[in-house]
């Protein structure tokens, strides 16, 4: 980042032509997101900061770097207000690499998946790593960690009211995170409330999810503070959200807010022109392939303008919204004067093509690269061993039982999808085991708690995965990470739960009794210390040719995300985690076997 301290009285002599500029970009197309006009415009900057913009008398010197931006197009760098590093399974280090040359001047992390791991020392180390690197990593302080209670869920660590205080007056936090189940703000619980009123204080955004919240439970679920939702299913319910008072914050996702509805958002612009300042583009959780093949924030931008939204106001919502809602627009969201210089040169606005990626007023990024490689960092042994498990896993170990010696018995099946439901079926008990069905996709499922060696192990049945003749277990596993394991045989689930253990943590995929598939995320169990290109082809091939070919799993979309989050307790309407199957609504254990 640019060390050099500018004052306003320099600024004011630069832009009145006192005191030559620092940099001149001559002869482009300014995309000014603040009136949604394009037109001719030079950008000058002095410091970190621009001084002026337009026709200006500005002061050049030797020293002053011009850049010819004739007929190309300046825009104000992307802000992403909502992402889970932990998501694209590859290092801080890593992403700044990837998408600063794509136009990502900003990202507002929440940790809450590697805090849920290693607490608020993972936190930290998270923005270790980031000093240094040309790009602008924001703190979502995590809202709740650990997402449940420990009689619901174990979780690795737990962040306390006076820790969130504490990391809410960092520099860099902008946002209390809203990833968190409603219930806590509709059930009035003192603590979140005591955490929202520290946020307001400070005068930092509070954020939010509403997931199919209407009526008085949405009115009371604002009344308590949330500005924005991230987890809209449909167009109905962004504008209803914005009708209420929340900031919609969209990112294409399965099951939520998908590709299709950006048109149906394009079309509903264009017929009534509504006031698109309170929505936004957000990545939250983009997969390492998606990331690789699609891009990060511009890839949302791109898909908007692909499916109808008129490119400046697809940019807007990527950028001064964003600093609008984040209370950061006194130096961000906008070229204009005063602003920091954090802006990217465009070759073509329809595609969003980056040429070049200024910084804090310092050319960052050229073609496609950084301009100087970032220094490698080293994660401690201690953020690599989180995987910690009793014994081997024995198939016997996650079979669930019944006193009858064979027969049939009825259990409660999961149905895979958002949301989740349930169902009765008749399984099969054999020797006292009750037994998955292949032939009616039928599967078993067990969540083995990793962090703190209890040797708890949560069992359910599922319906709706399709896989044949396999399993498939992963330590990615919301929120609380342990290690989950689908499989058609307790053979096959524990011979791929042992893979996932002995790695430190990842993916593993079993077909036919034999290991195929592999990928090794051994910081946190969440993330990869290999370069974007080899994780996102791992990731690509476990789906692919694994997961939907060789196992034949009928999960649309990402399924890998899609199986991570069938654990998690927060989505409706049931979990199953380390203690057992959850019913969400009550959090209420359920047994697996009716009586």
């Amino acid at each position: 980042m640019n060390n050099k301290i500018v004052s306003k009285e320099q600024l004011v002599d630069v832009a009145l032509g006192a005191l030559p500029a620092d940099i001149v970009i001559k002869g482009g197309n300014l995309v000014n997101v603040l009136t949604r006009e394009i037109y001719k415009a030079d950008i000058v900057i002095f410091g970190n900061r621009v001084a002026a913009t337009g026709a200006c008398d500005y002061q050049v010197s030797p020293d002053t770097k011009i850049i010819d931006a004739s007929g190309k197009w300046i825009a104000p760098g992307f802000m992403d207000p909502h992402m889970h590093l932990e998501s694209t399974a590859i290092t801080v280090t890593e992403l700044a690499k990837r998408i600063v040359p794509r136009g990502v001047t900003t990202v507002v992390e929440d940790p809450h998946e590697f805090a849920n791991v290693l607490g608020v020392k993972g936190i930290k180390l998270f923005f270790e790593e980031a000093k240094g690197l040309p790009l602008r990593f924001l703190l979502r302080v995590p809202g709740h960690v650990p997402a449940m209670p420990p009689e619901i869920e174990t979780s690795g660590a737990e962040i306390t009211v006076e820790e969130t205080k504490e990391l809410l007056g960092w520099d860099e936090a902008v946002q209390l995170a809203g990833d968190i189940n409603p219930e806590l703000i509709l059930s009035k619980d003192p603590e979140q409330f005591e955490k929202i009123d520290c946020t307001i204080r400070l005068n930092k955004t509070v954020g939010g999810q509403s997931p199919a919240l209407q009526g008085s439970a949405l009115n009371a679920f604002i009344a308590a503070g949330p500005e924005d939702s991230h987890v809209s299913f449909n167009l109905d319910e962004v504008m209803d959200i914005q009708r209420h008072g929340l900031k919609a914050i969209l990112t294409p996702k399965p099951f939520l807010f998908g590709p299709e509805n950006y048109g149906e958002l394009a079309e509903l612009i264009k017929e009534k022109n509504i006031d698109i300042r309170n929505i936004m583009f957000c990545t939250d959780d983009r997969q390492s392939d998606y990331l690789y093949r699609s891009g990060h924030l511009d890839g949302v931008v791109r898909l908007a303008i692909e499916r109808g939204i008129e490119p400046v106001t697809a940019i807007q919502m990527a950028t001064i919204n964003v600093a609008e809602h984040l209370r950061l627009d006194r130096d961000f969201g906008s070229i204009a004067p005063g602003k920091i210089a954090d802006l990217m040169i465009l070759d073509d606005l329809e595609t969003i093509s980056v040429s070049m990626v200024l910084v804090d007023g310092e050319i960052v990024a050229e073609n496609g690269c950084l301009v100087t490689p970032p220094p490698a960092f080293e994660y401690p042994a201690w953020a690599k061993d989180t995987v910690h498990l009793p014994k081997c896993v024995k198939p016997e170990d996650l079979q669930i039982r019944v006193a009858e010696e064979s027969g049939t018995a009825k259990a409660r099946v999961l149905v895979a999808g958002v949301p989740k439901e349930m169902e009765v079926k008749e399984l099969r008990v054999e020797g006292g085991v009750v037994m998955p069905d292949e032939t009616g996709d039928i599967l078993s499922m067990a969540v083995l708690e990793r962090h703190k060696n209890t040797g708890n192990i949560g069992r359910a049945f599922i319906r709706g995965t399709g896989i044949c003749d396999g399993a498939i277990a992963g330590s990615v596993s919301h929120d609380a990470h342990n290690i989950y394991v689908i499989g058609t045989n307790y053979e096959y689930m524990a011979l791929a739960a042992n893979r996932v253990a002995e790695m430190g943590g990842g993916f593993a995929a079993v077909k036919a009794g034999e290991l195929v598939a592999q990928i090794e995320l051994p910081i946190g169990g969440l993330i990869s210390e290999e370069p974007l290109e080899t994780v996102a082809g791992k990731f690509e091939y476990l789906e692919k040719e694994i997961l939907q070919k060789g196992l034949n799993c009928t999960l649309q979309g990402f399924p890998l995300f899609t199986l991570s989050v069938i654990s998690l307790p927060n989505i409706p309407n049931w979990g199953i985690t380390d203690k057992g199957l959850i019913e969400v609504r009550t959090m209420r254990h359920m047994d697996p076997i009716c009586e």
